[in-house]
């Protein structure tokens, strides 16, 4: 009998070929526009109509992406466009900081907003955190009003805001736009800023009523009285917050005694179950501590 010869040697099989190039979208857009052109039928102006569309799309979400959403809603919007609007700065200690020969990032951007019509409305000596992160620089703060919610866009996209964000580098300013107009701010008042977030599911009014309800119940009781209270939006930024409330008082003595009242801190607790990511900062005006 035959004896079997050597196995023999197996051969790996060849590598698949690989996979083609993906086309650039540029090329993908061209081919569905050649497509729509030649092979559907579909007129030559319906199709400028449609690349017409998608420059736009293609544009507006450039603006968005450049300005961000808040200045972009307002350019869209025209009664915040066309409107008074107001912007609260919540600033850093190193915008506070100057010496007669060199102003502070806080004068020169009240300085350049004047350029643009803006006045200051209110502002903050001194600050300090009360309730929420120990780690927020917040160091002083002011309020301006622009006579229109362009203006304030065309300061903030301007060339001299930008060289003055440059000349102090990345300073963590916080900046919050609202239409809302304060019925009744006292430039010289010490007081509370409180910054929150509320939802959809929250009522009217979550913060209660001045002498009412809720936590602004017992403000009378202590000579406080809600200043301002509205909603706001990031103008360039990423913090939750939605609304602000501004309370005020004769001194921050009286402040501090409402926000430690008993009845207070209870109701506090009642309204946090509608309010999130809340810091409150307690406020001198700057006619008590220069800066």
């Amino acid at each position: 009998p035959s004896r079997p010869g050597p196995a023999a040697a197996s051969v790996p099989p060849p590598d698949p070929p690989p996979d083609p190039p993906e086309e650039p979208p540029a090329v993908r857009l061209s081919c569905a526009l050649h497509w729509l052109a030649g092979g559907s039928g579909l007129s030559r102006s319906f199709l400028a109509f449609l690349t017409f569309c998608l420059v736009l799309v293609l544009a507006t979400g450039g603006v968005v992406w450049y300005v961000g959403p808040t200045l972009a809603g307002i350019v869209v919007d025209a009664s915040r466009r066309e409107n008074p609007y107001y912007l609260l700065q919540l600033l850093p200690e190193a915008a506070v900081a100057q010496t007669p020969e060199d102003p502070s990032f806080r004068a020169r951007f009240a300085a350049l907003a004047a350029e643009d019509g803006a006045e200051l409305v209110w502002q903050a000596g001194s600050v300090e955190v009360i309730e929420g992160s120990v780690l927020l620089d917040v160091a002083g703060a002011q309020m301006l009003r622009f006579p229109t919610g362009a203006g304030l866009v065309q300061m903030f996209t301007g060339t001299s805001y930008r060289g003055l964000r440059e000349g102090f580098g990345a300073l963590p300013v916080r900046h919050l736009g609202s239409a809302g107009a304060p019925p009744d701010i006292s430039a010289g008042a010490a007081g509370l800023v409180v910054l929150y977030r509320v939802d959809e599911a929250a009522p009217a009014d979550p913060l209660g009523e001045p002498g009412a309800s809720g936590w602004l119940k017992l403000l009378p009781d202590h000579g406080g009285r809600l200043a301002w209270n509205a909603a706001v939006d990031p103008i360039r930024g990423e913090d939750d917050w939605n609304r602000v409330a501004l309370l005020q008082f004769p001194d921050a003595l009286s402040a501090q005694r409402w926000f430690e009242d008993p009845a207070t801190v209870t109701e506090r607790a009642i309204a946090a179950r509608y309010l999130d990511d809340m810091t409150v900062l307690l406020v001198e005006p700057s006619a008590v501590v220069s800066r």
